[in-house]
Protein backbone atom coordinates (compact mmCIF):
# COMPACT_ATOMS: atom_id res chain seq x y z
CA UNK A 1 0.00 0.00 0.00
CA UNK A 2 1.29 3.46 -0.88
CA UNK A 3 1.96 5.63 2.15
CA UNK A 4 -1.08 7.78 2.97
CA UNK A 5 -3.44 5.54 0.97
CA UNK A 6 -5.85 2.91 2.20
CA UNK A 7 -8.85 0.97 0.96
CA UNK A 8 -11.51 -1.21 2.56
CA UNK A 9 -14.28 -3.45 1.25
CA UNK A 10 -14.75 -6.77 -0.54
CA UNK A 11 -12.27 -8.01 -3.11
CA UNK A 12 -8.75 -6.99 -4.05
CA UNK A 13 -7.46 -3.54 -3.06
CA UNK A 14 -4.75 -1.86 -5.15
CA UNK A 15 -1.68 -0.03 -3.74
CA UNK A 16 -3.50 3.32 -3.97
CA UNK A 17 -6.60 2.03 -2.17
CA UNK A 18 -8.86 1.33 -5.17
CA UNK A 19 -11.19 -1.67 -4.99
CA UNK A 20 -11.16 -3.80 -8.12
CA UNK A 21 -14.73 -5.07 -7.67
CA UNK A 22 -15.99 -1.53 -7.15
CA UNK A 23 -14.48 -0.29 -10.40
CA UNK A 24 -16.20 -3.09 -12.29
CA UNK A 25 -19.45 -1.30 -11.36
CA UNK A 26 -18.55 2.28 -12.25
CA UNK A 27 -19.74 3.20 -15.71
CA UNK A 28 -18.46 5.41 -18.49
CA UNK A 29 -19.77 8.94 -18.74
CA UNK A 30 -18.59 11.56 -21.25
CA UNK A 31 -14.86 10.86 -20.95
CA UNK A 32 -14.38 9.18 -24.38
CA UNK A 33 -15.76 12.14 -26.30
CA UNK A 34 -13.35 14.57 -24.66
CA UNK A 35 -10.41 12.23 -25.18
CA UNK A 36 -11.31 11.84 -28.85
CA UNK A 37 -11.71 15.60 -29.26
CA UNK A 38 -8.31 16.22 -27.72
CA UNK A 39 -6.72 13.59 -29.98
CA UNK A 40 -7.92 15.35 -33.12
CA UNK A 41 -10.23 14.71 -36.02
CA UNK A 42 -8.97 11.18 -36.65
CA UNK A 43 -8.83 8.48 -33.96
CA UNK A 44 -8.79 5.26 -35.97
CA UNK A 45 -5.36 3.72 -36.04
CA UNK A 46 -3.82 6.09 -33.52
CA UNK A 47 -1.61 4.40 -30.92
CA UNK A 48 -2.78 5.37 -27.42
CA UNK A 49 -0.98 4.75 -24.13
CA UNK A 50 -3.53 4.56 -21.31
CA UNK A 51 -1.80 5.24 -17.99
CA UNK A 52 -3.64 3.86 -14.96
CA UNK A 53 -6.21 1.88 -16.93
CA UNK A 54 -7.83 0.16 -13.92
CA UNK A 55 -10.32 -2.53 -14.94
CA UNK A 56 -10.55 -1.11 -18.48
CA UNK A 57 -13.54 1.16 -17.93
CA UNK A 58 -12.26 3.53 -20.64
CA UNK A 59 -10.22 0.97 -22.55
CA UNK A 60 -13.22 -0.59 -24.28
CA UNK A 61 -14.77 2.66 -25.61
CA UNK A 62 -11.34 3.86 -26.70
CA UNK A 63 -10.84 0.69 -28.72
CA UNK A 64 -14.33 1.12 -30.18
CA UNK A 65 -13.30 4.61 -31.29
CA UNK A 66 -10.47 3.04 -33.24
CA UNK A 67 -7.50 3.65 -30.95
CA UNK A 68 -4.83 0.96 -30.66
CA UNK A 69 -4.56 0.89 -26.86
CA UNK A 70 -1.70 -0.16 -24.62
CA UNK A 71 -3.18 -0.36 -21.10
CA UNK A 72 -0.87 0.20 -18.11
CA UNK A 73 -1.58 -0.38 -14.43
CA UNK A 74 0.44 -1.39 -11.37
CA UNK A 75 -2.27 -3.77 -10.10
CA UNK A 76 -2.24 -7.34 -11.47
CA UNK A 77 -5.89 -7.73 -10.43
CA UNK A 78 -6.87 -4.64 -12.43
CA UNK A 79 -5.01 -5.89 -15.49
CA UNK A 80 -6.58 -9.34 -15.15
CA UNK A 81 -9.99 -7.67 -15.33
CA UNK A 82 -8.93 -5.85 -18.51
CA UNK A 83 -7.77 -9.06 -20.15
CA UNK A 84 -10.93 -10.89 -19.12
CA UNK A 85 -13.12 -8.22 -20.67
CA UNK A 86 -10.93 -7.47 -23.69
CA UNK A 87 -8.97 -10.55 -24.79
CA UNK A 88 -6.00 -9.61 -26.92
CA UNK A 89 -5.56 -6.07 -25.63
CA UNK A 90 -1.95 -5.21 -24.84
CA UNK A 91 -1.43 -4.75 -21.10
CA UNK A 92 1.67 -3.71 -19.16
CA UNK A 93 2.12 -4.02 -15.41
CA UNK A 94 4.03 -1.04 -14.05
CA UNK A 95 3.62 2.00 -11.88
CA UNK A 96 3.21 5.06 -14.08
CA UNK A 97 6.20 6.87 -12.65
CA UNK A 98 8.52 3.90 -13.37
CA UNK A 99 7.21 3.03 -16.83
CA UNK A 100 9.90 2.50 -19.49
CA UNK A 101 8.57 1.00 -22.72
CA UNK A 102 10.97 0.16 -25.50
CA UNK A 103 14.32 -1.52 -25.75
CA UNK A 104 17.65 -1.20 -27.47
CA UNK A 105 15.95 0.66 -30.30
CA UNK A 106 14.88 3.45 -27.97
CA UNK A 107 11.80 4.54 -26.05
CA UNK A 108 8.45 3.46 -27.48
CA UNK A 109 6.33 6.48 -28.37
CA UNK A 110 2.60 6.93 -28.91
CA UNK A 111 0.34 9.29 -30.84
CA UNK A 112 -1.75 9.87 -27.71
CA UNK A 113 -0.79 9.50 -24.04
CA UNK A 114 -3.78 9.49 -21.68
CA UNK A 115 -3.60 10.39 -17.99
CA UNK A 116 -7.16 10.25 -16.63
CA UNK A 117 -8.70 9.73 -13.16
CA UNK A 118 -7.17 12.92 -11.71
CA UNK A 119 -3.79 11.17 -11.39
CA UNK A 120 -2.05 14.48 -12.06
CA UNK A 121 -3.20 15.52 -8.57
CA UNK A 122 -1.14 12.80 -6.84
CA UNK A 123 -0.33 14.09 -3.37
CA UNK A 124 2.92 12.21 -2.73
CA UNK A 125 6.16 14.17 -3.04
CA UNK A 126 7.71 13.77 -6.48
CA UNK A 127 5.01 11.51 -7.96
CA UNK A 128 3.31 14.16 -10.11
CA UNK A 129 6.65 15.16 -11.60
CA UNK A 130 7.57 11.54 -12.35
CA UNK A 131 4.16 10.82 -13.92
CA UNK A 132 4.42 13.85 -16.20
CA UNK A 133 7.95 12.87 -17.22
CA UNK A 134 6.55 9.47 -18.23
CA UNK A 135 3.94 11.24 -20.37
CA UNK A 136 6.62 13.34 -22.05
CA UNK A 137 8.95 10.38 -22.52
CA UNK A 138 6.36 8.28 -24.32
CA UNK A 139 4.54 10.83 -26.48
CA UNK A 140 5.61 11.02 -30.10
CA UNK A 141 6.76 14.26 -31.63
CA UNK A 142 3.58 15.66 -33.12
CA UNK A 143 1.53 13.63 -30.63
CA UNK A 144 -0.68 14.81 -27.78
CA UNK A 145 -1.00 14.19 -24.05
CA UNK A 146 -4.56 14.24 -22.69
CA UNK A 147 -4.89 14.94 -18.98
CA UNK A 148 -7.95 14.94 -16.75
CA UNK A 149 -7.87 17.50 -13.93
CA UNK A 150 -10.25 18.95 -11.38
CA UNK A 151 -10.99 22.53 -10.27
CA UNK A 152 -8.71 23.75 -7.48
CA UNK A 153 -11.70 24.42 -5.23
CA UNK A 154 -13.46 21.05 -5.67
CA UNK A 155 -11.96 19.30 -2.64
CA UNK A 156 -12.87 22.26 -0.44
CA UNK A 157 -16.59 21.89 -1.22
CA UNK A 158 -17.34 18.83 0.88
CA UNK A 159 -19.21 16.63 1.30
CA UNK A 160 -19.46 15.92 -2.41
CA UNK A 161 -21.95 13.31 -3.63
CA UNK A 162 -23.09 11.80 -6.89
CA UNK A 163 -25.14 8.77 -7.86
CA UNK A 164 -23.50 5.94 -9.78
CA UNK A 165 -26.20 3.50 -10.89
CA UNK A 166 -27.47 1.90 -7.71
CA UNK A 167 -24.57 3.33 -5.74
CA UNK A 168 -23.71 6.57 -4.01
CA UNK A 169 -20.21 8.06 -4.22
CA UNK A 170 -19.45 10.44 -1.38
CA UNK A 171 -16.23 12.33 -0.60
CA UNK A 172 -16.88 12.94 3.06
CA UNK A 173 -13.75 14.52 4.49
CA UNK A 174 -10.52 16.32 3.66
CA UNK A 175 -7.75 16.96 6.17
CA UNK A 176 -4.01 17.64 6.26
CA UNK A 177 -2.13 14.33 6.15
CA UNK A 178 -0.03 13.37 9.15
CA UNK A 179 3.62 13.02 8.23
CA UNK A 180 3.06 12.15 4.57
CA UNK A 181 2.37 13.96 1.33
CA UNK A 182 3.80 16.94 -0.49
CA UNK A 183 3.20 20.55 0.60
CA UNK A 184 -0.43 21.47 -0.01
CA UNK A 185 -1.65 17.87 -0.13
CA UNK A 186 -4.88 16.81 1.55
CA UNK A 187 -5.97 13.36 2.66
CA UNK A 188 -9.47 12.63 1.39
CA UNK A 189 -11.92 9.92 2.39
CA UNK A 190 -14.27 8.63 -0.31
CA UNK A 191 -17.13 6.25 0.46
CA UNK A 192 -18.89 4.07 -2.12
CA UNK A 193 -22.20 2.67 -0.91
CA UNK A 194 -24.23 0.08 -2.84
CA UNK A 195 -27.24 -1.97 -1.67
CA UNK A 196 -25.06 -5.07 -1.31
CA UNK A 197 -21.59 -3.71 -0.50
CA UNK A 198 -19.58 -0.74 0.72
CA UNK A 199 -16.04 0.38 -0.04
CA UNK A 200 -13.86 3.24 1.17
CA UNK A 201 -10.72 4.80 -0.23
CA UNK A 202 -8.37 7.15 1.59
CA UNK A 203 -5.97 8.95 -0.72
CA UNK A 204 -3.72 11.99 -1.07
CA UNK A 205 -4.67 14.77 -3.46
CA UNK A 206 -3.03 18.11 -4.22
CA UNK A 207 -5.16 20.90 -5.68
CA UNK A 208 -3.74 22.84 -8.62
CA UNK A 209 -4.76 26.22 -9.95
CA UNK A 210 -4.71 26.68 -13.72
CA UNK A 211 -1.34 28.42 -13.45
CA UNK A 212 0.13 25.69 -11.22
CA UNK A 213 -1.17 22.95 -13.49
CA UNK A 214 0.26 24.51 -16.62
CA UNK A 215 3.58 25.27 -14.90
CA UNK A 216 3.89 21.63 -13.78
CA UNK A 217 3.43 20.47 -17.37
CA UNK A 218 5.88 23.05 -18.67
CA UNK A 219 8.52 21.80 -16.23
CA UNK A 220 8.04 18.30 -17.68
CA UNK A 221 8.44 19.52 -21.27
CA UNK A 222 4.74 19.75 -22.11
CA UNK A 223 2.73 22.77 -23.18
CA UNK A 224 -1.03 23.10 -22.69
CA UNK A 225 -2.66 24.06 -25.98
CA UNK A 226 -6.21 24.19 -24.67
CA UNK A 227 -9.07 22.62 -22.75
CA UNK A 228 -11.56 20.61 -24.77
CA UNK A 229 -14.61 20.67 -22.47
CA UNK A 230 -16.62 23.53 -20.92
CA UNK A 231 -15.56 22.63 -17.37
CA UNK A 232 -11.86 22.74 -18.36
CA UNK A 233 -11.44 19.29 -16.85
CA UNK A 234 -9.71 17.83 -19.94
CA UNK A 235 -6.47 19.44 -21.07
CA UNK A 236 -4.62 18.88 -24.34
CA UNK A 237 -0.83 19.24 -24.23
CA UNK A 238 1.99 18.80 -26.73
CA UNK A 239 5.68 18.05 -26.25
CA UNK A 240 8.13 20.94 -26.40
CA UNK A 241 11.90 21.08 -26.26
CA UNK A 242 14.34 18.21 -26.73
Amino acid sequence: MREGYQGTGPGAITPDGCAVELYRRIGVRDEPQWIARAAGERTRGLRLLELGCGVGRLTRPLIELGFEVTAVDESPEMLAAVRDALPGVRTVRSSIEDLELGGAGGVERFDVVLLASFLVHAGTEGVREAILRTCRRHVAEGGVVVIQRKPAEQDAKLPYERREGEGLIRISSSRPPEGVGRPGARQLLCEYTYPDAKWTQTYLSCALTDAEFEAALEEAGLSVTGYVDPARAWARAVPVGP
